[in-house]
């Protein structure tokens, strides 16, 4: 059977923006908006406010100015439509700003808002700008994100050497587009992030690839190798071995075949990739002097490298296509 409301003789009443800000605010902060909705005039009165809901008045003062901030409260004499929009934006535009009046009044009135830029100071090891301290709270105000998570941002941006704010603005709205909002996401992104960098920073030194960048097809071919939990640099050395050998020069392109025929052959550890390299050598040693291939060898690996070769050059072979 169906549920619904059983208004009775009363109902709240709470304006549509309001649900837009539900799953970024705390539950003091939702406990205050359903104290107003049922009584507006707890909003004057902060010390009742926090009574109401069981906090202290500091956290009630801190929910109301929220509200207020977002524009969930205007005051009483405003105009139907709020001057400064402030809905949470749902692609890459730059964050709207604060005047220099409207900070200083946020900040007088948001303690949230003050702790939250002493962590980010300390983080980036610097005193804000008003350009920059309008930045961060953006963050906050515009983007959606919770305080924690936009710490978290910072925090890996100064880990991996991003520490100019509007770099770390845009970082942030592409994470949003990317619907990374949350601390637990942020954490998953980062790690996979950090892990790609350090994996190419090796890379870049076996490879001889220097300072230039990768390019789509190259960043793919790492993915996928992280992906495969070839992310030891042993089982990549191997490859590139082989590679150079073959081709006399590192090709990204052939050692990426090569580490796909691992990966279809189910090969995850230097020590499996090494057996079947002594059992490849034997079969061919075999071949070369008219023997059959042993037993456990029945399927060619020559077939799995050849294709994992058109893959990663982009060819095809004929009649491969019909």
């Amino acid at each position: 059977m169906p549920l619904q409301f059983a208004y009775g003789s009363q109902v709240l009443t709470l304006p549509a923006s309001a649900a837009r800000e539900l799953k970024n605010a705390s539950l003091t902060e939702l406990r205050a908006l359903l104290a107003l909705s049922q009584d507006l005039s707890l909003a004057e009165d902060p010390k009742a406010l926090s009574k109401e809901i069981g906090c202290r008045e500091k956290e009630a003062k801190d929910a109301l100015a929220k509200w207020r901030d977002l524009g969930v409260l205007v005051d009483a004499d405003a105009a139907v439509s709020p001057a400064r929009q402030t809905t949470r934006l749902r692609h890459a535009d730059e964050i709207p700003r604060y005047s220099t009046s409207e900070l200083a009044d946020l900040l007088e009135r948001r303690e949230s808002v003050r702790v939250l830029l002493d962590e980010a100071q300390s983080i980036l090891g610097k005193l804000f700008t008003p350009a920059e301290t309008n930045l961060v709270i953006g963050m906050v105000d515009y983007l959606g994100l919770s305080e924690e998570a936009v710490l978290l941002t910072l925090a890996h941006c100064k880990k991996i050497g991003k520490t100019n704010l509007r770099a770390i603005e845009k970082y942030a709205i592409t994470l949003c587009d990317k619907g990374v909002t949350d601390p637990a996401s942020m954490e998953e992104e980062f790690l996979r992030e950090e892990t790609f960098r350090s994996f190419e920073g090796e890379l870049r030194s076996l490879f001889g690839l220097k300072s230039r960048a990768l390019s789509a097809k190259e960043e793919r071919f790492v993915a996928n190798w992280i992906a495969y939990g070839y992310d030891d640099m042993e089982i990549i050395r191997r490859a590139y071995n082989i590679t150079v050998d073959a081709t006399s020069e590192a090709s990204l392109p052939y050692a990426n075949a090569i580490l796909e025929t691992w990966h279809a052959l189910g090969l995850s550890t230097p020590e499996e990739i090494d057996r079947h390299l002594a059992e490849e050598a034997e079969r061919k040693a075999g071949k070369k002097k008219g023997k059959e291939p042993t037993l456990g060898n029945s399927f060619n690996d020559d077939d799995f490298f050849a294709a994992a070769l058109r893959r990663s050059f982009g060819t095809k072979k004929k009649g491969d296509e019909k």
